[in-house]
């Protein structure tokens, strides 16, 4: 009987000392998920302020009196507007430089702006 009692105790200390293992480590992984789900929560509210910042940057009034006030961009003329057949009649004629003349005849430069 002494040795049954004797193995009891022991058994009893493990599952004593395993529980209490258990125990703290429960309460880790539960201290680790509160942070999770506070750091969860603080990033969808900022994802809500920048979507609220997103819209307010995005409205179409705002960015039409930013455009007409920094860009200074005219509305587009129906004479502007051509046909691809007609391009080359609306374009202005350009003088051809020295610089063209020889990126045209150097057929390997073909499109690259001649340097001396």
């Amino acid at each position: 009987m002494r040795q049954s009692t004797l193995a009891l105790v022991l058994l009893t200390v493990a599952v004593g000392v395993g529980l209490f293992l258990v125990k703290y480590r429960v309460q880790s992984l539960e201290a680790q998920l509160q942070t999770l789900n506070r750091d969860i929560a603080q990033d969808r509210e900022r994802i809500h302020v920048l979507r609220a910042e997103w819209s307010h940057f995005n409205e179409p009034d705002r960015l039409r009196a930013l455009a007409g006030r920094h860009l200074d961009m005219m509305p587009v003329q129906s004479e502007q507007v051509v046909e691809r057949d007609r391009m080359e009649e609306k374009l202005p004629e350009r003088p051809e430089t020295p610089s063209d003349q020889l990126a045209a005849e150097s057929g390997d430069n073909a499109g690259k702006e001649f340097r001396p």
